[in-house]
C-alpha cells in the first residue's frame, strides 16, 4: 500500500489562541523527538509569518546562507502562488530542509499584498496543485499548514489542500462565537466547492483547549464545560489533553522551543498532545 500522509490546517477565526505555537511545537516534536521520527513539512500561509521567523531563528537560516535573504532567492509560499503554466516552482525553490525530518515552506511578509492579485478560484487551488503535482503526501507523514486567523484567500487555499483542520481554542467568553464562525465558514466553503469536496472531503480533526491555567483556572474550567455543552449536538471531537498557558513561551526568544527548555512537565504536555493527535488521525483515516 502506498504511503499517504495527512495535510492538516491549524486554524481558528480568532487570533491569540496559541495556534502558531502549537503548530511549530508539534512539528518539531513529531519530527525529532517522537519514536517514529515522522517526516514533517510545515507550510506557513499566514502573512504574519511568525512560524517561519521562529524556525529561521532556531536553525540560524541567516547564518547558513545570507543569499536566502535576497528577494529573488528567498524560498517562500508566494512562489507557489506566483507560478504559471510556463514556469512552475521546484521544491528546492520553495522548501527549506531544516533537518532530515523537518522541512519548511516559509511564509512571506509580502503575501499580505498577494490576495488582491491572486484571489481567483484557480489561484486558490495552486497550493493543492503544488502538493499533488509534487506528490508531497507520499514524501511526508504530516503536512501542517499554519493559517491566518481570518476568512481569506489563504484560509480557502489551506482548506482546499487539507484532509483535516485542527482547532486550537482559548476557553474564554468569545470562543463559542469563534468556533461557531469557523464551522460556518467550513460549511459555506463545502457548499461553494460542492463537487470538489465530494471527491476530497475535509474533517474537523478536533478542538484543543489552549492557554489554560493561571489565576483564572476555575473560570477556564467553567468555560470549557460550557463550550462542550454548546456543541454537544454536533459531531465535534474535543481533545482530552490541553495546552497549558506558559507565560515564558510568549516572552521567550523565538528560537527557543519547548524541547529546548528544562521543563519535563511542559514536554510531557506536548508528548501527550502529539500522541492523542496521531491516534485521532489514525482513527479518522480508518473510517
Amino acid at each position: 500500500m502506498d504511503k499517504r500522509g495527512s495535510v492538516i490546517s491549524f486554524l481558528n477565526m480568532k487570533g491569540g489562541v496559541g495556534k502558531t505555537t502549537l503548530c511549530k511545537e508539534m512539528a518539531l516534536f513529531l519530527s525529532e523527538f517522537n519514536k517514529d521520527n515522522n517526516k514533517i513539512l510545515v507550510i506557513d500561509i499566514d502573512p504574519q509569518s511568525n512560524c517561519t521567523q521562529s524556525f529561521f531563528e532556531k536553525y540560524n537560516i541567516m547564518q547558513i546562507d545570507d543569499s536566502l535573504f535576497e528577494k529573488d532567492k528567498l524560498p517562500s509560499i508566494s512562489k507557489v502562488f506566483s507560478s504559471s503554466v510556463t514556469r512552475q516552482s521546484t521544491l528546492d525553490e520553495v522548501i527549506i530542509k531544516l533537518t532530515d525530518t523537518l522541512h519548511l515552506l516559509p511564509g512571506d511578509l509580502d503575501t499580505v499584498f498577494m490576495e488582491r492579485e491572486t484571489s481567483t478560484g484557480a489561484a486558490e487551488q495552486k497550493l493543492l496543485n503544488f502538493i499533488m503535482e509534487n506528490k508531497l503526501k507520499e514524501k511526508y507523514d504530516y503536512i501542517f499548514i499554519d493559517c491566518p486567523p481570518t476568512y481569506s484567500f489563504y484560509t480557502v487555499s489551506a482548506l482546499l489542500s487539507s484532509d483535516y483542520y485542527f482547532v486550537p481554542v482559548k476557553p474564554d467568553a468569545y470562543s463559542v462565537l469563534g468556533l461557531d464562525l469557523l464551522e460556518r465558514v467550513v460549511r459555506e466553503l463545502k457548499k461553494g466547492y460542492r463537487i470538489f469536496f465530494e471527491h476530497k472531503p475535509i474533517t474537523n480533526l478536533g478542538v484543543i483547549f489552549t492557554m489554560v491555567g493561571g489565576t483564572s483556572i476555575q473560570g477556564f474550567r467553567r468555560n470549557i464545560e460550557s463550550i462542550k455543552s454548546s456543541f454537544a449536538s454536533k459531531d465535534i471531537y474535543f481533545f482530552t489533553n490541553e495546552f497549558r498557558k506558559i507565560d515564558r513561551l510568549a516572552t521567550g526568544k523565538l528560537s527557543t522551543f519547548i524541547v529546548d527548555r528544562d521543563d519535563s512537565l511542559l514536554l510531557d504536555d506536548v508528548r501527550s498532545i502529539c500522541m492523542e493527535f496521531e491516534e485521532r488521525v489514525v482513527r479518522l483515516s480508518e473510517r
